[in-house]
């Protein structure tokens, strides 16, 4: 460790704070690295998933739109509730033991929907899978934090994103195909062998030992104080409502919506696909210059003032069928600023703090668009006997609504980032 003679005095401003530095771009950290991204990808195309069997679901389980909703945000209930516990658990059992926890629960919850014959069964087989995806994310953050350096957290983390919006993207194009070919239950049997992958490979790359930040000042490292931090809130509920572009609307209700204009009937699916793409590209783009100085507060509002313009150029219906790809590959890119407020926590909190707080943020992002968007989205449909293009406008309005409340919430806060010194231990 550095003699104390050469810190600089510490101020109110200026924490000292201890880290175990850990290895750098090694072939096991590259391939654990994957191994989690491979998780965070099942975990986008399940929680979509039922978007893509609508018409299957609708006929098998005898639902109407609102029982829709509510069986896509069955997932989420278990999954944004058990987000703070995950932080919890990533710091005290570590990445490999709740990857694979993760994944065994994940499959379950695949074979239950994949046999399910009520709508009970089905809710109660996304509900199982939700809990299973719970920790996923703090995971893949954890497997970030373990094994790679500080200042490639953002270019990183954004990796998450590009993963599992390619993730999504394949789902979308393959989902389809393979429910025309064997059928939807037969679909989901096949993700039960896909989420046993990552089971099989993180005992062979990963340990439970942790090389977390180690904060000396008590407050910045005391998880309690995460939900006493109103800048963390502010931050978090923004990545909630610019997420519900992807969660709420591509992930759920865009299909039936573009669906909903006759030349867009068997074109949905690749439509929305742009969107995550456009999420998958601008998500480590935005990583990579968060890292490198850019003004992350002025991107967070034009990213949300450009999604606003966006979104309500999609719902005016004036495209023709062929701009909507790009629009819609425009949007996915806008959108996927909701990942900056991850690298503004990990600026602002070490340690255990750290892992709550990329918890609360993950927590309050999925919460917006997945526990209140659908549901709502789908009552207000449900509302309309025959539901047609314009009835969709309508009930699709409150998700730009929210965008614009997230641009006035970063208008008005400032967020400096932290001055901390940090001391390399040896280990």
């Amino acid at each position: 460790m550095q003699d104390n003679k050469s810190i600089p005095e510490e101020t109110a401003e200026e924490r000292v704070t201890e880290v175990v530095l850990p290895q750098v771009a090694s072939t096991r950290g590259v391939l654990a690295y994957l191994t989690a991204g491979f998780l965070v990808m099942l975990q986008f195309v399940l929680q979509g998933s039922v978007s893509l069997m609508v018409p299957e679901i609708k006929a098998d389980l005898q639902l109407q739109e609102a029982g829709v909703g509510l069986l896509s945000s069955i997932f989420f209930y278990p999954y944004v509730f058990l987000q703070i516990p995950s932080g919890w658990l990533l710091s005290r059992y570590g990445c490999r033991t709740l990857i694979m926890g993760a994944g065994l629960v994940m499959a379950l919850g695949c074979m239950i929907q994949s046999s399910a014959d009520t709508a009970l069964m089905m809710m109660l087989g996304r509900a199982v899978t939700g809990i299973g995806a719970a920790p996923v994310v703090v995971c893949f953050l954890g497997t970030i934090e373990r094994f790679f350096i500080a200042s490639m957290f953002g270019a990183l983390a954004a990796g998450m994103e590009m993963l599992g919006m390619i993730g999504a993207c394949f789902g979308d194009f393959l989902i389809p195909e393979s429910i025309a070919l064997w059928g939807w239950r037969y679909t989901l049997k096949i993700f039960v062998l896909l989420c046993l992958i990552p089971v099989i490979l993180s005992p062979l790359l990963m340990s439970d030992r942790q090389g977390l930040a180690i904060g000396s000042d008590g407050e910045s490292n005391n998880w309690k104080s995460v939900f006493r931090n109103g800048r963390i809130w502010v931050v978090s509920l923004y990545s909630g409502l610019m997420f519900a572009v992807i969660n709420a609307f591509a992930a759920l209700w865009a299909i039936p919506f573009l669906e909903a204009d006759p030349e867009c009937v068997g074109k949905a699916g690749h439509m929305v696909g742009m969107v995550f793409l456009g999420a998958a590209v601008g998500a480590p783009m935005l990583g990579w210059l968060a890292d490198h100085g850019l003004n992350i507060r002025n991107v967070m509002m034009s990213c949300a003032i450009l999604t606003v313009g966006l979104f309500m150029v999609i719902l005016s219906g004036i495209l023709p069928p062929s701009l909507h790809y790009p629009m819609l590959l425009v949007l996915g890119l806008c959108a996927s600023a909701y990942m900056l407020p991850f690298v503004l926590v990990k600026h602002w909190l070490v340690g255990e703090a750290l892992s709550m707080g990329l918890a609360l943020v993950n927590t309050v992002s999925v919460m917006v668009g997945a526990l209140f968007y659908q549901p709502v989205i789908g009552w207000l449909l449900g509302l309309h006997a025959d539901v047609c293009m314009e009835h969709y406008r309508q009930a699709l309005l409150i998700i730009p609504a929210g965008v614009a409340v997230a641009a006035c919430l970063v208008m008005t806060l400032r967020f400096p980032p932290p001055r901390v010194v940090t001391i390399p231990v040896k280990r």
